[in-house]
């Protein structure tokens, strides 16, 4: 039995579609996950959590004409901002060789979109400040996740989307807070069981119909998001679910998947050579990413180490 939707719910799900990679046509699961969220635009629509400057700047980074010099005079505008970004400029996730002492010098180093795109990170993360140690838990985690995933890119394949991982891992959890800013007490009660990120997508989807992904990636498209950061998370709790779109997507998602759960382990306090490291190792976007023991061993030290430095700078 078919089931009538309003104009409003038709346009929701038609900017959700546009997040399922690949041309698949969506599931009736799929459609009840987009009905689900849909039935929430309402609600998180008014929460578009950029403030005046960094709107400021998505604007004139969209302009064909926009210079280095203003982007670098929009953000000393905002000296909170302004201080967020020289810590970013001269952490090890940007490979620092020696130190960023200007903003100017910032935008040079992490490029004029790539300060866009993380000052409208910051803001998205700055939303949940509020939300106790449930809320501090996911961002210490997004944050730790953002740094991983830039640096598999970057020692693994070279990626040039390594901007765009920090930026999606930074945000790959934002629907976690979201739900959890909604007061859903059933999700509440999911996460303080504090599933691992291999199965609390699951346990999501069988209590509300859809995942965290999902709904993140929905947001973040109705936020203005560009793409390919929304699509990007909407599938990486998707199996193979990048595999039919654009190589560089494809790639994206299976580093995230895997910095995902190697960001886990690590606030677990698990080793490189470890039976849960060795599972990570044998699944297909471990594989796909070149990720092997030696690699692990030669890396973890590293992600150990941004990792803390990126929780320091974004989750607290």
């Amino acid at each position: 039995m078919s089931v009538k939707t309003n104009s409003v719910e038709e346009a929701s799900i038609s900017r959700l579609a546009e997040l399922w990679v690949g041309g698949a046509e969506p599931t009736e699961a799929d459609l009840r996950a987009a009905r689900s969220i849909a039935a929430k635009m309402g609600e998180f629509e008014g929460l578009k959590p950029f403030p005046a400057v960094v709107q400021s700047l998505v604007d004139y980074v969209s302009t064909p004409d926009f210079t280095m010099d203003r982007v670098g005079e929009l953000i000393e505008s905002d000296p909170a901002l302004a201080a967020r970004i020289m810590r970013v400029a001269n952490s090890a996730a940007y490979r620092v060789y020696e130190g960023c002492t200007s903003i100017g010098r910032a935008v040079v180093r992490i490029g004029a979109t790539g300060v866009v795109e993380l000052a409208m990170g910051m803001a998205a993360m700055g939303m949940f400040k509020d939300l106790g140690g449930v809320g501090r838990k996911i961002r210490d985690h997004s944050a730790g996740t953002a740094a991983v995933a830039r640096e598999l890119a970057f020692r693994l394949v070279r990626s040039t989307q390594s901007s765009k991982l920090f930026l999606a891992g930074l945000l790959h959890d934002i629907g976690k807070l979201l739900m959890i800013q909604s007061g859903d007490r059933q999700y509440v009660e999911l996460v303080a069981k504090d599933p691992s990120p291999s199965s609390w997508h699951l346990k999501e989807r069988e209590l509300l119909g859809f995942d965290h992904g999902q709904l993140g990636a929905h947001v973040l498209r109705v936020w203005n998001l560009p793409q390919p950061i929304p699509q990007i998370i909407a599938s990486h709790h998707c199996p193979n679910a990048g595999q039919g779109s654009s190589v560089a997507v494809a790639q994206a998602v299976d580093l995230l998947r895997v910095a995902d759960e190697i960001e886990w382990l690590l606030d677990q306090g698990v080793g490189s050579e470890s039976l849960q490291v060795n599972r990570l190792l044998h699944s297909p976007e471990a594989d796909r990413v070149g990720l092997t023991d030696t690699k692990v061993a030669e890396l973890w030290d590293d992600l150990k180490a941004v990792r803390h430095e990126a929780i320091s700078m974004f989750g607290r």
